[in-house]
């Protein structure tokens, strides 16, 4: 089955791809779940643990869409 460029688009901003914005969309909504107002490391760390994602690979470039995407999100 080919993929229409939509279809990777939409696995994309869910997170189910390994591509800079899958992985940064993967722990978003593994954060959005999150109770508090303000991430610390200790938790950021954590989700991008359980999404197997290395929390160490995040740029500040990362970062700013991480909290771009969770804005939208929550």
């Amino acid at each position: 089955m080919a993929f229409k460029a939509w279809h990777l688009a939409a696995l994309e901003d869910a997170g189910y791809m390994d591509t800079e914005e899958g992985l940064i969309n993967r722990v978003a909504y593994e954060l959005a779940d999150s109770p508090e107002d303000i991430i610390g490391n200790e938790e950021f760390i954590a989700a991008c643990e359980r999404c197997g994602v290395d929390p160490y690979s995040f740029t500040a470039s990362d970062l700013e869409k991480l909290q771009k995407k969770l804005n939208r999100i929550t």
